[in-house]
């Protein structure tokens, strides 16, 4: 019997060689636009991606102005509240005063949103800005002592009565907090110390901050952070109607700016 001899197979042809393998760019984006997702959304960079929750109702300050510094805060024409209100997108009118001499309201509000500092806000400093460093028409800087008896360099805001208790804390802590980190002097004025301007809501309180302009300025921004947090429970109105009835006859006095006699409207302390 012949032994059968296997038989070699012959290697195979060698194969030609193969392109380098091109990435998926699509994928890979997309990789990396899931990826930079889970941090912000589209469009938004870590700075500005949202940090709070955003309120239902508009954020709304009132600024008291004594009637002799309005006119720097319009600006001749209107040009400089206007430009305010187009850098800001905040909302701003001027109330009407009660009497002549008298102080007026700038009310100053804006929708809320997921910003760290709201329109509004950004109007409040401005203006805040402007009464306090501006030289007015007249050449009367902000640290001169007005007719009104008002002290230098102070910013007064109307708030509501709703709103007074958080902004002073229980046993005062969280005003206190405020003088400290601002280094402002701050109080919420009683109710027979109240300008006109606040008979539109018996409730009404003043919260007067006096200091060195920078102090001022930082703490009104502490407390306007504060009353945005805290809304006033009863709607404001941007048209105040003020309540003529909480207001007692004018009785004369004497301008300390001039010397001469004018009438003054006070408050009944009947509140």
């Amino acid at each position: 019997m012949i032994p059968t001899v296997p038989q070699i197979q012959p290697p195979p042809p060698p194969q030609p060689p193969q392109p380098p393998r091109q990435p998926d760019l699509s994928s890979t984006a997309k990789r990396r636009r899931d990826d930079e997702g889970d941090a912000a959304a589209p469009g938004e960079t870590e700075e500005s991606a949202p940090k709070r929750q955003a309120k239902a109702q508009d954020v709304i300050f009132r600024i008291v102005v004594p009637s002799r510094q309005i006119g720097k805060v319009i600006g001749k024409g209107g040009h400089r509240i206007q430009k305010i209100r187009e850098d800001t997108k905040a909302t701003i009118k001027i109330a009407d005063a009660i009497a002549r001499f008298e102080e007026r309201v700038i009310i100053i509000s804006s929708k809320d949103n997921e910003n760290m500092v709201s329109d509004a806000e950004n109007a409040l400093q401005q203006i805040a800005n402007i009464i306090l460093t501006e030289d007015d028409a007249g050449g009367e800087s902000a640290g001169a002592v007005s007719a009104g008896h008002v002290a230098a360099n102070t910013i007064r805001l109307l708030i509501a009565g709703s709103q007074a208790g958080s902004l002073i804390g229980m046993s005062g802590q969280n005003i206190e907090k405020l003088r400290s980190s601002s280094g402002a002097t701050i109080a919420i004025l009683a109710p027979n110390q109240l300008p006109l301007c606040a008979s539109a809501y018996e409730s009404d309180r003043v919260v007067q901050i006096s200091g060195d302009v920078p102090a001022v300025l930082k703490a009104l921004k502490e407390i306007g952070y504060q009353l945005r947090e805290n809304p006033p429970r009863q709607v404001i109105s941007i048209s105040p109607a003020y309540n003529y009835s909480l207001i007692q006859p004018a009785q004369p006095y004497m301008d300390p700016t001039s010397g001469q006699p004018i009438l003054q409207l006070t408050m009944l302390h009947s509140r």
